[in-house]
């Protein structure tokens, strides 16, 4: 990218060692203004903050209500929201309809946010619909926002120009907007309704009130932010993995039938639950390596994470670069990076994550929930969420792609996989 004076401002990196480097734990490559857009006037952000510091104790207050313990305490109420998408599917699979099925899976998605958040599951999957009883659908909304602020990430100054002028006098005219607005509001409406009503003490607003005992910075104001990202972001990043999971499964019969064998074999052992456990989905290494090798291949995140350089400047494939340069990459990119991955970077093969002598050397090139301190902090919830799902579906559905099923892909701030029509089989019928 060009800056005024013609010199390079930002420079779009797939280097392994400079990869490193950027993303690395001690936090010394900020993010860039481009995430400003995202984090607009909220004061508690974690995607949006760029302050090293600022994100860091945000981060503190938060951490322990989205840790593995804790996520394995909500693990009976992830279960609660299987039953319902099985009797769903059973269905479907009675009637021989022909089912979307990446909807499906996001409308699960959204009730497990629903349910972990404020101990309110909404609902979706049981009535087939992501309305709140109006005309309007939730996930479009969600969408618009999501592709304003894939542009707007590019021009920040138009976005601070309409909110200094263009909002103030005429109104707001970008649907990023719609996260301090409309989703925002959502968010506080639900943190206020869970603190009067009460739920279960181990949801995420339970988790975080708790911590509010102790510490009074983490203000109302500051969960429902954070809940707003729940809202946000939850639910649309998990489904978009499970879409292309059962996706790649279903085009490559050769792996799916290998993942049935190690499910069914743990089942015959005892090992594996008709609902699977998080924890026995945990000891299928098959399993885990199909999760990895589907999100390697089709992050949910598509656009650069772009970093500040520091002042110091850095090296990459031997050319200096600069102090304040914005550097990153995208999982798109890094992903397919044959150094890392192998000359077959673009097949579908879930055996690399088992055939190389130390598979920690390819997870630390893996970069579908960021990297470094600014490691996507909903990691163990989706992972649970998807490992079990997957297990369960797997050991008891065969889905075909609908003869008139047309998959496309619309590329934003993330990816969607679009058109995942399906017929449905139980695996006894």
């Amino acid at each position: 990218m060009l800056g005024f004076w013609g010199l390079i401002m930002k420079r779009s990196v797939c280097d392994p060692e400079a990869f490193l480097q950027i993303y690395r734990v001690n936090g010394a490559y900020s993010k860039s203004a481009s995430y400003s857009v995202l984090k607009g006037s909220r004061p508690f952000d974690l995607a949006g903050e760029r302050s090293e510091k600022i994100h860091s104790a945000q981060r503190r207050l938060v951490a322990r209500a989205y840790s593995m313990e804790s996520t394995m305490n909500l693990e009976s109420q992830v279960d609660e929201l299987v039953i319902p998408l099985l009797k769903k599917l059973d269905d479907v699979a009675f009637s021989k309809h022909i089912i979307d099925l990446g909807y499906l899976l996001q409308l699960f998605a959204f009730d497990v946010i629903g349910a972990i958040s404020f101990s309110k599951p909404y609902g979706f999957v049981s009535s087939g619909s992501d309305s709140f009883g109006s005309d309007e659908k939730f996930f479009a909304r969600l969408a618009r926002s999501l592709n304003s602020a894939a542009w707007l990430m590019h021009v920040g100054w138009f976005f601070r120009l309409h909110q200094k002028l263009v909002l103030p006098l005429i109104g707001n005219l970008l649907a990023i907007n719609e996260r301090n607005g409309f989703f925002f509001h959502f968010a506080q409406r639900e943190v206020q309704t869970r603190k009067d009503q009460g739920g279960n003490d181990k949801d995420i607003v339970g988790q975080l009130s708790k911590v509010q005992q102790t510490k009074k910075e983490l203000d109302d104001l500051s969960i429902a932010y954070m809940m707003t990202s729940n809202v946000f972001a939850g639910s649309d990043t998990t489904s978009i993995t499970l879409r292309a999971i059962f996706l790649y499964l279903i085009r490559h019969p050769n792996a799916l039938s290998k993942l049935r064998s190690e499910l069914q074999g743990r089942q015959a052992l005892g090992k594996l639950s008709s609902i699977a456990t998080a924890a026995e989905a945990e000891t299928c290494p098959y399993l885990q390596a199909v999760i990895y090798e589907s999100m390697r291949l089709f992050s949910p995140v598509a656009f650069m994470l772009d970093r500040d350089v520091p002042v110091e400047g850095m090296t990459i494939c031997g050319h200096h670069v600069p102090g304040g340069t914005v550097v990153g990459t995208s999982p798109w990119a890094i992903h397919l990076a044959p150094q890392v991955w192998g000359n077959d970077v673009e097949e579908f093969r879930p055996e690399r994550w088992l055939d190389c002598e130390d598979p920690g050397t390819l997870r630390r090139f893996f970069f579908a929930f960021g990297g470094g301190t600014r490691t996507c902090i909903g990691r163990n919830i989706s992972w649970l969420e998807i490992e079990k799902l997957v297990a369960t579906l797997v050991m008891r559905y065969n889905f075909k792609l609908a003869d008139d099923a047309k998959i496309t892909e619309d590329s934003g701030v993330l990816v969607f996989l679009k058109g995942l029509r399906v017929q449905v089989t139980r695996l006894e019928d």
